[in-house]
């Protein structure tokens, strides 16, 4: 009997937990119980530790959510709900979906009066008016619509709406949405109101977004969507339908209509240009694509894509790519590539590039390349580069970064918090040089200009190098540095050029004043066959160990030299 029992309990466990688990996972929340005590906190952290004991992600505009706004709450096993009307005074309203809340700014409540709600045929014809629930002042420019069937208007000066929609035997769901104003949702049955003035969250229809800068303020989003598709991004924030296949004449005239800004297609065809919620999937635009949010997969314009939110996988823009996201993967253009958060992949510009994020991967451009925070990778333009925080490559004529652990190439590397060296030295075979040092301890440039001071016997040049600073201790380091100078002997027209690897100990005596001296290896090219007159002939200053050559000559010299900074 007790063995019974026994299998009786095991079989209970486990055809029970699936059902647990399904009903743990489909809790809502905004209906879990946390305990929140603070004081005098900013409302930003409370936010975050609500985050961690939810285990879910805030979504909001942080122009309106005044995270730096202080939070005294005494909240014992309050739902989330609770805690967030209390903080948030009860202006906000809070839409679920996945792991996310959004948080949406709407002190105010509007009510939808039904003036006709009739079945007709194989339509529902549905009339009325949206006002103010508290002043009854008729509202214009309201959004009405129907998600799942993918139609919307817009109501007029007069409050009016009316609506026809496809009788498919379901209930019609109606949601009245407008900036700053909690949506209010109205389900119709054969003509019959029921539930009026129902607070509806949708399971899984909404972005997650909290920019209030999106495509629509963008110059190009001003220029292609129209007055009633702005209003209804306002008004309609992250809410997002998911749709398998659209197509676009223009912006406005395709097979979702005016209701294209708030829905996702798998596959999404614009003959000229579209403007859609996103892509889960290919995307090809004639001239351009407009997506207010993310773009996976591939996406192809023949002159400009904008997209409001990431883009995951390889974006092809004739001329032009501005992601207001991240980039995931590949990004190239004729002539721009901007991406305002993070790159992580490969950017491929004909002119330049510009990510004011982090850029992890490779940026290639014919004029130049800006990562305007951390920078891991390989920057390469025909001019400049810029990095905030370089901890990659840089190769271009002239490479910036604020700061840096990586590697800058070129005739002009500046690091605003890095090496600076302004060096005095002298050597065996010009008695008088200055360089002037910059970049990083990894990999500096130096600019130099010597002279061999002696009337009749005299000697200019000038040129670039490179070096490195390896620390051996406090005070001590070791500074390998190769350069190649132009050496003036008299005639211009003759080629005499004088290549050096110095291997100088460098000895820190305080921040900005070191002594060095040590070797070189020095290598000399000249065609000039005859000195000149009151200038030192190279080839006689020193005894070769390259013999048999009436070009090159080669010896091993020293330096002695200070530098400052």
């Amino acid at each position: 009997m007790y063995s019974l029992h026994r299998y009786i309990l095991f079989f209970l466990i486990i055809f029970t937990l699936p059902a647990i688990s399904r009903a743990t996972e489909g809790e809502s929340i905004l209906a879990k119980n946390i305990s929140v005590h603070v004081s005098n906190m900013r409302l930003g952290t409370v936010l975050k530790t609500i985050e961690q004991k939810g285990n879910f992600t805030f979504s909001y505009n942080s122009n309106i959510v005044k995270t730096d706004s202080l939070v005294t709450l005494d909240a014992d096993n309050w739902t989330i709900k609770e805690v967030l009307d209390r903080m948030l005074l009860n202006r906000f309203e809070y839409k679920e979906t996945r792991s996310f809340v959004i948080l949406r700014y709407a002190p105010l409540q509007l009510s939808l009066i039904t003036e006709k709600a009739i079945a007709e045929n194989d339509e529902y014809s549905i009339s009325g008016f949206v006002t103010d629930d508290r002043s009854g002042k008729k509202l214009e420019n309201a959004s009405v619509y129907d998600r799942s069937l993918l139609q919307s208007t817009l109501t007029g000066k007069d409050g009016h709406f009316e609506l026809r929609l496809k009788n498919n035997g379901k209930p019609v769901m109606l949601t009245v949405s407008k900036e700053f104003y909690r949506d209010t949702t109205v389900t119709f049955l054969s003509g019959v109101t029921v539930n009026p003035n129902q607070s509806q969250l949708d399971e899984d229809g909404y972005m997650v977004s909290n920019e209030d800068d999106g495509i629509e303020h963008t110059a190009l989003g001003r220029l292609f969507t129209s007055a009633s598709q702005k209003i209804r991004a306002a008004n309609l924030h992250g809410l997002i339908a998911q749709a398998p296949f659209q197509a676009s004449a223009i912006p406005g005239v395709s097979t979702h209509a005016e209701f294209s800004g708030q829905v996702v297609n798998s596959i999404s065809l614009n003959a000229v240009g579209g403007y859609n919620a996103g892509v889960d999937g290919f995307e090809l635009g004639l001239i351009f694509n407009l997506d207010k949010g993310d773009v996976g997969a591939v996406q192809i314009a023949g002159i400009f894509n904008v997209v409001g939110g990431n883009v995951n996988g390889i974006q092809v823009g004739g001329l032009y790519n501005n992601v207001l996201g991240s980039v995931r993967g590949i990004q190239l253009s004729l002539l721009h590539n901007s991406v305002k958060r993070d790159l992580n992949g490969i950017q491929v510009a004909g002119l330049y590039n510009h990510t004011r994020g982090s850029v992890r991967g490779i940026q290639l451009a014919a004029l130049g390349n800006i990562a305007g925070q951390k920078y891991s990778g390989v920057q390469v333009a025909g001019l400049f580069n810029y990095a905030r925080n370089l901890r990659g490559v840089q190769l271009g004529l002239i490479n910036i970064a604020d700061t840096s652990s990586g590697y800058s190439i070129g005739l002009i590397n500046i690091v605003r918090y890095g090496y600076h060296k302004l060096a005095f030295s002298s050597n065996e075979t010009l008695n008088a040089n200055v360089a002037l040092k910059t970049g990083s301890k990894n990999l500096y440039t130096m600019w130099m200009g010597g002279l061999r001071v002696n009337n009749n016997n005299k000697l200019y040049a000038f040129g670039l190098g490179f070096g490195r600073e390896l620390g051996m201790g406090k005070h001590l380091g070791f500074n390998p540095e190769i350069s190649e100078q132009y050496v003036y002997q008299g005639n211009w027209a003759r080629t005499n050029l004088l290549g050096k690897l110095d291997a100088a100990l460098t000895y820190r005596f305080a921040k900005a004043f070191s002594l060095n001296a040590g070797p070189s290896l020095n290598l000399f090219y000249s065609d000039q066959r005859n000195p000149v007159n009151g200038y030192a002939y190279v080839r006689d200053l020193h005894h070769s160990f390259i013999k048999n050559s009436n070009s090159w000559t080669g010896w091993v010299g020293w330096t002695v030299g200070v530098s400052f900074f």
